[in-house]
């Protein structure tokens, strides 16, 4: 009898086993060695590395003295590509409006995996939502274009109103003739902010609640401390630290409460109320807020209960409390600064209103000769708001609009909107930036390219005067909202 025959079952059982560990330890290293391998490309530019002044050991010192003079030091010493070391990291730089089109658009750049590189903040997001955790997820973007974005005009009217509350709450008229001195502009505008998003995101009952409008406004906060905490000097120990804190004893696990007892009785009361309408043959008098719409598109979204929808809202107001109040600061420090531009926004608004009136008068007008209507308190005609900001004059404010992208244009960090490589990219300038590489905009060279006219550096009310498309939409020379990824 061969050796083999001689082997016994029991032996034969412990080998099977070993082997397959074997074969499959083998195949998951071979694996990883493809995964990882270089891509090598016959015509490979390398990206030059831009010197350091005498005494210093990073870029950082440099590019915050100057980061308009840094930055076009290097791009004409080392052309449209190159690498700085700051943030204690490795960056690769891109420059031009077609570069920055580019690293956006690239199914292989992650702005998201940059920040999660930068802060851990995936624990933290994660911890206060039961579902659409991929790293990819497009929910929020659909949400807000869906539910805001595309319904702006129909928002108009409650934010205006919600504002004008909150303005005369927080801020009030000046006495006399001398102007009034705001000492905490940012306390006011919190709260300005957080009841227009509070109006938009949960409706008007939820919006008159203070505590939810604290939350809007700390839970901002909250997330602030992980974006904004020691990114300078990147930290691996933190950021374990950071994923355990907000992974598990997360902040935003309270904030997403606060929310979710106060639209647990308002779901239900909307839902009586919706039920008592079909019962009754009558037209339920759906409410135009975002809750609202994530409810009756539960199944759709693919959302758990009421808890995850409440914990989606937080990402929400994450999403667009900070850039509007960002925004809204922005705007005042800079009327501030120039204050040559107030009369002539001032009188353009005005004359809007002169505009949106007479037009509103001559429909009622029509309507008074047709006979088909007596009194139009309560209605889209009223007299009482006439002199309101509605979309007609948004549209139409165009001096505002070239003032608010001038802003923007000159505001915007020099550089700006990392992302990560996910594999080994060639640049149409034939660099290569390899799997796990970060590179980052250059916005000097985007928001001062020679198509946004003469002096530059300079800040010009009116350059945008007359030319599309608007301060809110991005383009490939205009970035200050990135360009959606």
């Amino acid at each position: 009898m061969s050796t083999l025959t001689t082997v016994s079952a029991n032996t034969l059982k412990l080998a099977i086993p070993i082997g397959a560990g074997v074969i499959s330890l083998a195949y998951l290293c071979a694996q990883l060695f493809i995964n990882n391998v270089r891509t090598e490309y016959e015509s490979e530019e390398v990206i030059p590395k831009v010197s350091l002044r005498e005494g210093d050991s990073t870029h950082d010192v440099e590019y915050n003295e100057n980061p308009d003079a840094f930055l076009l030091r290097c791009e004409q010493a080392y052309g449209p590509v190159f690498l700085i070391q700051c943030l204690n990291q490795s960056l690769t730089v891109v420059s031009g409006p077609s570069l920055a089109r580019e690293i956006h658009l690239h199914e292989d750049f992650s702005f998201r995996d940059a920040v999660e590189h930068m802060t851990g903040y995936r624990a933290f997001i994660h911890s206060v939502i039961k579902s659409h955790k991929d790293v990819d997820t497009m929910l929020h973007f659909q949400l807000l274009r869906e539910g805001v974005s595309t319904k702006l005009s129909s928002f108009t009217p409650e934010i205006v109103q919600r504002m004008t509350v909150t303005l005369e709450q927080h801020i009030g008229p000046s006495e006399g003739e001398e102007p009034k001195l705001i000492e905490w502009p940012l306390v006011a505008l919190q709260n300005i902010v957080a009841a227009t998003m509070a109006q938009i995101f949960m409706g008007s009952e939820i919006a008159e609640n203070t505590q939810v409008l604290q939350t809007f406004i700390n839970c901002t906060h909250d997330f602030g401390k992980i974006i904004n905490q020691n990114t300078e000097t990147r930290d691996t120990n933190r950021i374990l630290k950071n994923k355990a804190q907000y992974g598990y004893l997360s902040a935003m696990h309270k904030h997403r409460q606060v929310l979710f007892e106060a639209a647990q009785p308002v779901v239900e009361q909307r839902r009586q109320q919706e039920r008592l309408a079909a019962e009754q043959g009558v037209e339920y008098d759906r409410p135009q807020d975002m809750l609202q719409r994530m409810l009756d598109n539960v199944d759709e979204y693919g959302f758990v209960d009421l808890e995850d929808i409440c914990g989606h809202l937080i990402l929400l107001i994450l999403a667009s409390m900070h850039t509007t109040l960002e925004a809204g600061m922005n705007v005042l420090f800079y009327l501030a600064a120039f204050p040559d531009s107030l009369q002539p926004l001032y009188e353009e608004v005005e004359a809007l209103f002169d505009e949106q009136a007479k037009d509103r008068e001559e429909q009622r007008q029509s309507y008074h000769e047709k006979g088909t209507m007596s009194s139009f308190e309560g209605t889209d005609l009223d007299p009482s708001v006439d002199r309101e900001i509605t979309e007609f004059v948004v549209k139409r404010a165009v001096k505002v609009d070239s003032f608010l992208k001038e802003m923007f244009r000159h505001r915007i960090e020099r550089l700006a909107s990392s992302h990560l490589a996910r594999k080994d990219v060639m640049l149409s300038t034939g660099h290569v930036v390899r799997k796990g590489e970060k590179v980052i905009v250059n916005m000097r060279s985007v928001h001062q390219d020679k198509v946004h006219g003469d002096n530059l550096r300079e800040f010009h009310p009116w350059r945008f005067l007359g030319k599309n498309p608007g301060a809110a939409k991005a383009t490939k020379d205009y970035m200050t909202f990135g360009l959606g990824k």
